[in-house]
């Protein structure tokens, strides 16, 4: 592959920066040192703690000694050792998009979607074909609702890697939302077949069977969920989801108060059976609620309230 000279490299920055970035990563350039991990053209890609802290750091000799450094930092979850690492590899390779994907995907994880953006789309300047900063780039723009430019990306990424199973779950919420269940149960079926200990992609399959109105292998996925991950709060909430539309009120109790303390559950439960127009179920339940627990007694007493609203007898 050809070879970027630096100044190509800050023709791409431009492009890759809101301005609002670029005016910030000048103004920073002005202030205390110790701010990043060196002074130079990827600093607006570092965001941690000061050099300071990595002083006693042996400098790498090779962008491929600075990768294995930083992989072993991300393994054992120093990410902005990591990311001093990756940083120093981009200084000694600027061709790298491996560390520029992988900057990308330390920003997702800690939430700071512009420069993990920042990192995906330069990291694919470089090399368009790179599955796995067009999957990171795919689930990010999923994330900001822009579902036509993430499916793009995640179908692409999928054609490149087909058992890359993190861009088979978000094209699965993408045919989730357009409510084409059939596709999205066959990304989410290959997204298992790659990784099928993840407790995350059985919980997505049974809420898109549910969607599909097919509640028993609904609840078979959740459970298959909570065999791998007995503490997933998600799972155990749309596990009393089915139960309550199944009419199997104290099941969803019991499995919602895994989560909850028990009047909140009864109370919750309650009030799914209200919003189904079941309100004789609904007030047995809201006046559970109230039995267990004192405090619960406002919100459940004024649930119970418009119960009796519905029925067309309550007091004045």
């Amino acid at each position: 592959m050809r070879r970027r000279s630096p100044n190509s490299f800050r023709w791409l920055l431009a492009l890759a920066l809101p301005v609002g970035l670029l005016l910030s990563g000048c103004a920073s350039l002005g202030g205390d040192k110790a701010d990043g991990p060196s002074e130079g053209l990827y600093d607006v890609l570092y965001e941690g703690k000061s050099k300071v802290a990595f002083g006693t750091e042996l400098p790498s000799g090779s962008a491929a000694e600075a990768m294995r450094r930083g992989d072993i930092a991300a393994l054992d979850g120093d990410l902005d050792k990591a990311l001093f690492h990756y940083i120093h590899v981009l200084e000694l390779d600027e061709g790298s998009a491996e560390a520029l994907e992988k900057i990308g995907r330390i920003h997702a994880v800690r939430g700071k979607a512009a420069l993990a953006e920042m990192g995906y789309r330069w990291s694919l300047q470089i090399d368009p074909n790179r599955p796995q900063a067009l999957a990171g780039l795919g689930v990010l723009l999923l994330k900001q609702r822009k579902y036509e430019e993430a499916k793009q990306n995640l179908a692409k990424a999928v054609s490149l890697e087909p058992g890359l199973a993190e861009a088979h779950n978000a094209l699965g919420v993408i045919a989730d939302l357009d409510r084409d269940f059939a596709s999205a149960q066959a990304h989410y079926e290959k997204a298992l077949a790659a990784t099928p200990r993840v407790a995350s992609l059985h919980n997505n399959l049974g809420y898109s069977r549910y969607l599909e109105g097919n509640w028993k292998q609904a609840i078979a996925a959740y459970r298959k969920a909570l065999l791998l991950d007995p503490r997933y709060e998600r799972a155990w909430r749309n596990l009393a989801l089915v139960y309550a539309r199944q009419k199997r009120y104290e099941q969803a109790v019991e499995a919602l108060s895994k989560v909850e303390e028990l009047p909140k559950a009864y109370n919750d439960i309650g009030y799914i059976a209200m919003m189904e127009g079941r309100l004789d179920t609904a007030r047995r339940y809201f006046a559970e609620a109230k039995r267990l627990s004192p405090q619960f007694y406002a919100l459940a007493d004024e649930n119970e309230r418009r119960v009796a609203i519905l029925q067309g007898h309550a007091g004045p």
